[in-house]
């Protein structure tokens, strides 16, 4: 390999601040003249290191500017007609702008909402104040009404006066207001609570609009801009990015499974700084007195005075949370069981241990023509670990994938298990070195991939035995996908589709990530920039770009109908591609297989009750998540969410590329691993399974 520089096809989740985050740290030499210096610097960068070669020009400056104005209204609900028209003249202009070292637009268009969306706020909260004082209000929203509210600003241009956008403002309060009465009713309903008066929901909802004006006041330059960088790096696709030395660590983290802070992770969806969950043996969870729910209104720094982070936007006031490695954060907490008591909490920061990703496994027994098979079971929601082929490498302690699915493979084969269903669902990419070393675990030497970046002609990657040691794994396996499994899972789902070792089992296909990326640093405390490099194809030529890995058997997750998901519904995805194949040898023959596994999984499916309720969620949550509007009739909108729940959709959360479904509290056990009869996909991928081991007589190579 002539190279040696870093190509990584990143996990999804690290790409964008989505629900949960885990902390970043304060750069107290952060200055305007600084940022404008690294605007240049990256986007000099780009255009000498993106696998397009262009430099940066006024086709990148138009994506660039219509990126930053849906990323603060995506809605058309904040800027008027007007401020559009006024930002026109930077539509393809941002290109000669950033080579200059100007950054004010990213600056202006962040003051110009700023102001509109407390404008906003303060209209929101006097229409709720209104409400509270009007004792027939209730009533007049119980009424039956015609309209809707349009939640997608596509299709509809901003609003041109104060008047047309109030009336914007009124239909989007009602849904609000619609909103949390009819999931407070339902709750009510369920648990046979008392019921919440609509005044109180309305005060509720005003508080949440009054503390966004407070953080409107409080102008954080740093964030606006990281999404001006953000923006401007999407431009060229959507994996490009500009990264701030925070979320740098944020990467490095994820890929080692440990970061350093306290262990909580913050609901960012709600207003304000709520726990959304304790992290396993992190200080807060040793500590013990900080639970989900508890919302942080204050922060202190060792010995020092405690701030309040009320209105603060919530990136910055985690970043007054993180900090170094065994320094103290002081805590004002208003605890969510405790009647709004507020608390003092201080701890310690530590090395926290990100669990949650790491491989596991476990035995399950599926009853088959009469007997009891053995079956393994292992998932991966991650491929972390090393990154680079450097012989240091391999003798660093290091986390790895590849060294932990090994371990399990190793357990479920002392217990006699005779197949495998690697899950990968929810899986988005990783180490590219540790896709090729988790490949050979399951097949002998040969071609896994190809990449191919700059000018070079496409390079042959195969397996590196490394840990694994080459091919010792030969049983009859199975892999689950979904339309989260993405960039490394592709690779590793792909080649042992293509080489006959596996079948592939879930959503109609992968998310479609086929690019790399690869991590040039800026400089000491100026970042870095995320740049895509290059394609990875699979031995048959064809790229996962776009396209992804298709299912085998289609075993639909709620993900599968969702039609924003997905590479080739991302702004400025780069196009699918195709090479030459390689020469490769089959690894197995399972493919031969697949029409029978199909008609007996069919068969099942058509008189399993449960897993027919099951598609009866998935084309709900489609249906859900897939609308762009939203009933103003209250008897509608109450008809519509109890379906929703029904369906599931509250537990079902994206954000760009980051994906994730919240199973139900009892629907996994103590490791975090999905309970048998809870989840109907994995309970059939077991059958399916059985159905090979059966049809190969026990052996993975399927003659």
């Amino acid at each position: 390999m002539k190279r040696t520089r870093l190509i990584v096809p990143l996990a999804a989740a690290l790409l964008l601040l989505g629900a949960a985050h885990t902390g970043r740290g304060e750069d107290a030499s952060d200055t305007a003249e600084r940022r404008a210096s690294i605007a240049r610097q990256f986007v000099s960068l780009l255009g000498k290191k993106h696998v397009s070669k262009t430099l940066i020009d006024d086709a990148h400056s138009e994506k660039a500017w219509k990126n930053l104005v849906e990323s603060y209204d995506d809605e058309h609900c904040y800027f008027f007609q007007k401020d559009i028209d006024a930002f026109e003249p930077m539509r393809r202009a941002i290109d000669d702008a950033l080579l200059k070292r100007d950054i004010s637009f990213g600056e202006k268009v962040y003051r110009v909402y700023a102001a509109r969306a407390r404008d906003c706020a303060i209209f929101a909260t006097n229409e709720l104040a209104k409400i509270t004082a009007d004792s027939g209000f209730e009533a007049a929203l119980r009424r039956p009404t015609t309209g809707e509210y349009v939640f997608r600003g596509e299709g509809r241009g901003w609003p041109k006066t104060e008047a047309e956008r109030e009336e914007l403002w009124r239909r989007k309060l009602r849904t609000e207001l619609l909103e949390r009465l009819v999931e407070a009713e339902l709750d009510a309903e369920k648990s046979g609570g008392k019921k919440v008066p609509l005044a109180e929901i309305a005060s509720a909802l005003a508080e949440d609009y009054a503390q966004k004006v407070d953080a409107l006041g409080k102008e954080d330059d740093l964030a606006a801009f990281e999404r001006y960088m953000t923006s401007v790096g999407a431009s060229y696709d959507p994996h490009t990015h500009y990264l701030s030395p925070a979320l740098q660590k944020m990467f490095e983290g994820e890929m080692s499974l440990s970061f350093c802070g306290i262990g909580v992770t913050i609901d960012t969806r709600r207003t304000g700084l709520y726990v959304l969950a304790i992290m396993p043996d992190g200080p807060a969870a040793r500590d013990g007195r900080l639970k989900p729910g508890d919302r942080i209104v204050g922060v202190g720094e060792g010995d020092g005075p405690v701030k309040s982070v009320k209105g603060v936007p919530s990136e910055k006031a985690i970043r007054m949370i993180s900090g170094k490695k065994g320094t103290k954060v002081v805590l004002d907490v208003v605890t969510a069981d405790g009647g709004g008591a507020r608390t003092r909490i201080d701890l310690v920061r530590g090395i926290v241990k990100l669990e949650n990703n790491a491989a596991k496994g476990r035995l399950e027994t599926v009853k088959h023509g009469g007997d009891t098979l053995k079956l393994g079971y292992v998932k991966l929601p991650l491929f972390y670990g090393m990154q680079s082929v450097s012989i240091l490498d391999l003798f660093k302690s290091i986390r790895s994938a590849t060294a932990d699915v090994n371990e399990e493979l190793k357990k479920l084969e002392q217990a006699g298990a005779r197949g495998l269903v690697l899950d990968l669902r929810g899986n988005g990419g990783g180490s590219l070195l540790e896709a090729l070393m988790l490949s050979s675990v399951f097949m002998d030497a040969g071609a896994v991939a190809q990449i191919q970046d700059d000018d070079d002609k496409p390079m042959e990657l195969s397996g590196l035995p490394g840990i694994a040691g080459g091919g010792w794994y030969s049983r009859p396996m199975v892999v689950l996908i979904d339309r989260g499994s993405a960039s490394a899972s592709e690779l590793v789902s792909g080649v042992l589709q293509d080489r006959g070792r596996a079948v592939i089992l879930g959503d109609r296909q992968t998310h479609g990530k086929g690019s790399m990326q690869e991590v040039i640093q800026l400089g000491k405390r100026r970042g870095g920039a995320l740049v895509t490099r290059g394609f990875f194809y699979r031995v048959t030529g064809s790229s996962t770009q776009v396209k992804g890995v298709a299912s085998d058997i289609r075993l639909p997750s709620v993900l599968d109908g969702i039609t924003k998901l997905g590479e080739n519904n991302l702004p400025n995805a780069l196009p699918w591609t195709k090479v030459a194949a390689v020469k490769y040898e089959k690894a197995g023959d399972v493919q031969r297989y697949v029409p029978e596994l199909a008609r007996r999984s069919a068969a099942r499916q058509a008189t399993n009750t449960v897993f027919q309720a099951h598609l009866e969620k998935v084309r709900g949550v489609a249906e859900a998540c897939n609308r762009k509007s939203l009933p103003l009739d209250y008897a509608a909108f109450k008809a519509q969410k109890r379906r929703d729940l029904q369906c599931g959709v509250d537990k079902v959360g994206f954000n760009g590329l980051d994906v994730d479904v919240v199973p139900d509290a009892d629907a996994c056990d103590k490791n975090g691993l999905p309970k048998r009869g809870k989840d109907v996909v994995l309970d059939e991928a077991l059958n399916i399974l059985a159905d090979l081991v059966e049809l190969s007589g026990g052996s993975g190579k399927g003659k």
